[in-house]
């Protein structure tokens, strides 16, 4: 199930619950699309038993921000956002798919990467992503 922001009847974003695995726990959270189903609005968990200051950083607001305004799909619809080793390169053209890993842990950066790509993926929200995405070209 999703949900649907909307102001004036007019879509302004969708939320949409996410969950996988971390390196100790499953993760639960929200990731929230622009009404262009897109573009990344925010992400958030609510729910995870990662390391403290290690992995457990998904839900500082910090790592948190870098999400926004990050490009989830190129221009063909597949998924290339991914969270990276390391610190993104702000100069780089594909820094607009790019998140930084948390430092010191690898596992929960990957698995926020796999869920993320998941959800978005063909076996997640993608063909609802697809459908929403054409119907607003039409």
């Amino acid at each position: 199930m999703n949900s649907r922001v909307k102001k004036d009847n007019v879509l302004q974003k969708l939320i949409l619950p996410v969950y996988g695995k971390g390196l100790w726990s499953t993760l639960y959270g929200f990731l929230a699309l622009e009404a262009d189903a897109k573009t990344i609005a925010g992400i958030t968990f609510y729910q995870q038993g990662e390391t403290p200051g290690l992995g457990g950083e998904i839900t500082n607001p910090r790592w948190q921000q870098q999400w926004q305004g990050k490009q989830a799909f190129d221009s063909s619809g597949k998924v290339i956002i991914t969270v990276i080793k390391g610190e993104v390169n702000l100069n780089a053209s594909e820094s607009r798919y790019q998140v930084d890993g948390l430092a010191g842990a690898t596992l929960t950066s990957r698995g926020v990467n796999n869920l993320v790509r998941f959800w978005l993926g063909r076996y997640g929200f993608g063909p609802f992503l697809n459908k929403l995405r054409s119907e607003s070209n039409d």
